[in-house]
Parts: structure tokens; sequence; C-alpha cells
């Protein structure tokens, strides 16, 4: 059996198996479908439980990390031993893209893992407005609680993904290129992800609408001011108990809120001398073209919604010996959930309150 010589972190020598003896391990710890599909994600935990980095294979290959860009696509995706770490790379372009060009992980209070596809929906039962606070109890008296619930609806796991694929010919191009294809895919996916967060935040998971947000509408409808952004802040935090910490809307309310004047002078004349929008709730605002116009959503992202993971984001390949074409996909299994009804609150710009 042929081995690679590899040093982990503790500069001990880690001795793995090549080619088809490779394959063979892979299976043998990560399980058939990891190694038959090139898990990246499966990959990275095999050479863990390991002490290794793909970057130590790299090294250990001949090869210096910094320069690896220069390989050609079919160096690594044609052998058994090296398609892993290939798709380790793609996996890494997608991710740049994925979780670097866009927005959506600064809407997510938190990210839950999940055994199950379809995942139950708790919730804390408020009989009334004061359930959390903090309330006197007299000597002997039970203690105020709240009660946390099995909700009648379950949350299903969407899978959510892109790849790439290449014909034999096309895998002479180098690495440097494909990963620049990757960062592309990587950022549309991450925009589609983004997407569907800030719908979540905007009409809630259900489609039976109980975690719908409460509207609020402003002084005079159609004419929007800075009191009442003000009075929604407010209302937010004194009516509803949380602090919006993000407004999120279009682009148009955006320039629409920036070039707002005080007579004839602009308001926020710095901003747009700087190129830049006016903060909203002490905050740049998220722009999204999910947000209608005359709609602005209030966050306090601290509570609002929280991504259910199914699956961590990783990337296998495939085959298809009809069409001599491979590719590479990236999947993650996952969804956002409101968890807070109340920590958003959408105000209405064409409605009176």
């Amino acid at each position: 059996m042929n081995f690679l010589q590899v040093k982990n972190r503790a500069n001990k020598t880690i001795q793995l198996p090549t080619g088809d003896e490779f394959k063979r391990d892979f299976a043998d710890k990560q399980g058939s479908k990891a190694a038959n599909t090139a898990s990246s994600y499966h990959y990275k935990r095999y050479l863990a439980d390991q002490g290794l980095m793909t970057k130590d294979v790299i090294r250990a290959l001949g090869y210096d990390p910094s320069e690896i860009g220069r390989l050609q696509t079919r160096e690594l995706l044609e052998n058994d031993g090296t398609k892993p770490l290939f798709n380790a790379i793609v996996e890494s372009g997608l991710r740049q893209g994925w979780e670097k060009g866009s927005n959506w992980q600064a809407l997510v209070a938190s990210s839950v893992n999940s055994d199950q596809l379809s995942q139950q929906y708790y919730y804390l039962d408020a009989d009334d407005e004061d359930d959390y606070e903090l309330r006197d109890v007299g000597q002997g008296a039970p203690i105020p609680v709240g009660t946390i619930k099995l909700g009648d609806n379950s949350i299903k796991m969407s899978k959510r993904g892109r790849g790439i694929e290449w014909t034999d010919e096309a895998k002479r191009a180098n690495i440097d290129m494909v990963r620049l294809w990757l960062g592309k895919l990587g950022r549309q996916l991450g925009r589609q992800y983004e997407n569907v967060a800030v719908q979540r935040l905007l009409n809630g998971y259900f489609a039976s609408g109980e975690d719908s947000p409460r509207t609020l509408g402003i002084q005079t409808a159609g004419d929007l001011s800075l009191a009442d952004i003000f009075y929604g802040s407010a209302f937010m935090e004194q009516e509803m108990g949380f602090s919006p910490k993000m407004a999120i809307m279009n682009l148009e309310t955006a320039y629409r809120i920036t070039t707002l004047r005080d007579g004839d002078a602009y308001i926020y004349r710095n901003e747009i001398q700087n190129g830049q929008f006016a903060d909203v709730v002490n905050s740049p605002p998220f722009i999204s073209s999910q947000v209608p116009d005359n709609r602005i959503v209030l966050v306090d992202t601290d509570y609002a919604l929280v991504r259910y993971e199914g699956k961590p984001f990783g990337v296998e390949s495939e085959r298809s010996a009809k069409t001599q074409v491979e590719g590479s996909y990236g999947t993650e299994i996952s969804e956002f959930v409101t968890f807070e009804k109340d920590a958003r609150l959408v105000l209405t710009l064409d409605t009176a309150r």
C-alpha cells in the first residue's frame, strides 16, 4: 500500500493512503456516500480527526498552497486521492461568495443545528404582555412563569445550492480561473439566501400567518418624516418590548430617506456629499429588493430570526457517463424561521396610523 506522508499541527507524521486505498479508508471512516461523491465536508472531518488540514495535504503533495491555483483542474479531479481535496478548494471558493458576498448573517440571531429535515417549532407561550417582566411575588405565592410549548406546525428544511460543471476537455482550465467562477456562483447563492431571510422577516415562515409581523402606519400617509421613524422605533421599544437595531428597505426608500429636506436644505447633506445613505435606527440601512416600496422593516436582530441547519455547506462530485460531464455541487440544507414575532415591525409609509 502506498502512503502520503503528512505532518500535522503537532509535527507528527500521519500516513494517508493514496489512490483506491484512500477511497476505501475514507469510506470506512466517513461512509460510502461521502467517498463516492468526494464530499468536501466529510473530507475535512476525515483530516481533522487526524489533526490535519487541507493545506497540510497540499504541501505533502509537493505544492505551495499559495500557488496551487496554477494547477490544471484535471490534476486533482481525476485522482481518487485528490478529488475530495479539489472539492474542498471548490467549497472554499463558493463559501467566499456565499458568506462574504452577501449579508444574510447580519439578519440571523443564531444558527441552530438540527439532526432531522423536519424540525418541530417551539415557542414561549405568553398569556399577556407582562409575561417577560419581573414581578413581585408574595410570600408563599407561586412564581409566575412562561411556558415553552410545541407548535402545531413543523418546519421543513430546504436544500439550496449551486454547482459548476465541465467537460473532459475543459479540465485544462487552471484552478485560479475556476476560483473566479466559484466566487461568482457563491455570491449568487449568498444573495438568493439573503433574499429568503428578508422574506421571512417581512412575511414570516408559516402560511397561516401566525408569525407575520405587526404593521404601523405613519402620521400622514405618503409623507414620510424623521419623526415617523422615531415614533416607529419608540413604539417597538415601548409597546412590543424589542429594540430595533436594523432597518430593511429597498433602494428607492433608502434614497427617499437620505434626500429628506428641512425646508430647502437636505437634512443629510454630509451623507449625500460622501456618497452614503443616511443611517436609520443608528445603523446603515439594509437594502433589499425583496421589500416593496413604502415599507420599512425594523428588526431587533438579537431575537427576530433563527436559522435551522440540517446539513452544513459542503461540495460533492457527480459524473455523467452519457454526457462526459462532471461537476462539483455545493449544497446545504437549512431554513430561516422567526424566533420572536414582535422582534420586527413593518412601517407602512402609504397608510396613516
